[in-house]
């Protein structure tokens, strides 16, 4: 097997414009914070996102304007509001935004897993995103003359997802919920894992579930401790409440938000660098 380990700027180096990106993890919970940030430093642009529940990664791409186009049938901060730079984006008309529905995304995901041209559903059929997504097709089943609604493939071009721990060659551990990580990783071109820990495969191995995302799938892989911050990472840290907080009261304006990004983006160019700015106190505060 081949060693995947490499530098975070070398993992991103992987993800091209105008590329369809998936982003692992759900709402406050496991996102790949540190490769978002590295996307944003390289200046990447015109990507599409595909996130199951978006959040904080989204947002962020979304205001910098790295991402012209989203599928996702939730943008928020769950208790703590919406997306400040999403709502602005959809507003302004700046963001193409592909409505989805949680049905829409995993089945189009599973049609790509099983090479199929569709996969029916029978939930959307009377709904107005009928009406707003022309590549869904309303046909009737020949073997039982019902009414359905043939769902596309959705195949990510690269996918971002953060773990629990992965050895040097790609196999990756998820602890707690796994939500779509798995099929994404199965349904994308290219994947892409930070992990808080890497760890030699016998850890792996002896693990209960073991690897939910194995070498074959995976690209490369970055170290990155606390690399999901500031949202959270069973069973080492809970989100940062605070950071999260501040994180929307100043995004509410575009000057707020590029001063957001001054401190916590381009001024730290490294990982190490964004912890640091962060501060030892404020992470020791988070952990389980």
């Amino acid at each position: 097997m081949a060693d995947k380990l490499v530098s975070l700027s070398e993992a991103v180096g992987l993800i091209k414009n105008g590329d369809l990106l998936g982003i692992g993890g759900m709402s406050l919970y496991r996102r790949p914070m540190t490769l978002s940030r590295e996307i944003i430093r390289r200046g990447i642009k015109d990507l599409g996102i595909l996130s199951f529940i978006a959040g904080l990664p989204s947002d962020m791409l979304i205001g910098s304007h790295c991402a012209s186009r989203i599928r996702s049938c939730y943008v928020g901060f769950e208790m703590f509001g919406l997306a400040p730079n999403y709502r602005r984006a959809a507003e302004n008309g700046a963001l193409e935004i592909i409505e989805e529905t949680e049905v829409t995304i995993v089945l189009g995901l599973k049609a790509t897993l099983l090479q199929v041209p569709h996969l029916p559903t029978r939930g959307i059929r009377c709904t107005d995103v009928m009406k707003v997504r022309k590549d869904l097709k309303e046909y009737t089943c020949p073997l039982s003359g019902e009414k359905l609604v043939a769902l596309p493939p959705i195949k990510p071009d690269i996918s971002i997802i953060h773990v629990s721990m992965a050895d040097r060659m790609g196999n990756a551990h998820i602890d707690g919920a796994v939500w779509l990580d798995e099929d994404l990783a199965k349904a994308s071109g290219k994947v892409i894992i930070s992990a808080e820990k890497i760890v030699e495969t016998e850890e792996i191995i002896r693990t209960p579930s073991r690897a939910n995302i194995p070498h074959f799938m995976v690209d490369a892989v970055v170290r990155a401790p606390f690399g999901a911050h500031p949202t959270s990472c069973f069973p080492f840290y809970t989100y940062d409440a605070k950071h999260i907080r501040k994180y929307l009261e100043v995004s509410n304006s575009d000057n707020g938000f590029s001063e957001y990004l001054n401190t916590y983006v381009y001024q730290t160019k490294t990982h190490e660098e964004y912890l640091d700015q962060v501060g030892a106190s404020t992470l020791s505060k988070i952990l389980l």
